[in-house]
């Protein structure tokens, strides 16, 4: 099911960006609801330091979660006793979506930014970014939003899915 219109809420966390970034995401939260964050992006000191390498919101049960811009599926399945589902972008990003409830999309599948893929009681969203190192955690936060200032507060913000070109 792909929805032509996303009115979304965007939840930041209270990270500032490091600097200005070109690419919106689309919110993963597709109610209008606020969702609370539960464990924010925490850069781990070292690839396999602890730390949390995305954001963590708590939703209400059956809460449907949408792509964060157009994409390829590049894996769905099983990690840890969780289901998760990643969106290799068009501009390269990786979008991961954790503990999953349900979806109906599969490894291969085209997806729209706004456009619904599943839904979760708890959501895990991360994404990482090629670099030198190959791809690495970034905040989340930072493409969540075009305020340049810490917040932590919610947005609501209403656009056209067919908006994401660069994400």
């Amino acid at each position: 099911m792909i929805s032509s219109f996303a009115s979304i809420v965007l939840v930041l966390s209270t990270f500032a960006p490091a600097k200005f970034v070109s690419c919106v995401l689309v919110s993963p939260i597709a109610t209008p609801h606020v969702a609370s964050i539960i464990d924010p992006f925490r850069q781990p000191s070292c690839e396999r330091c602890a730390g949390n390498r995305g954001i963590e919101y708590s939703t209400k049960i059956g809460t449907p979660i949408v792509a964060s811009a157009n994409g390829t599926i590049s894996f769905y399945g099983m990690v840890g006793g969780k289901r998760y589902l990643v969106i290799r972008t068009n501009a390269g990003r990786r979008l991961t979506y954790g503990s999953i409830a349900n979806s109906t999309l599969r490894t291969g599948d085209d997806v729209l930014a706004g456009q619904i893929i599943g839904t979760t009681s708890m959501l895990y969203f991360g994404v990482r970014e090629n670099s030198i190192q190959g791809y690495i955690y970034v905040d989340p936060a930072k493409y969540l939003s075009q305020n340049t200032r810490t917040s932590n507060r919610a947005i609501l913000v209403n656009g056209l899915a067919s908006q994401d070109s660069s994400c």
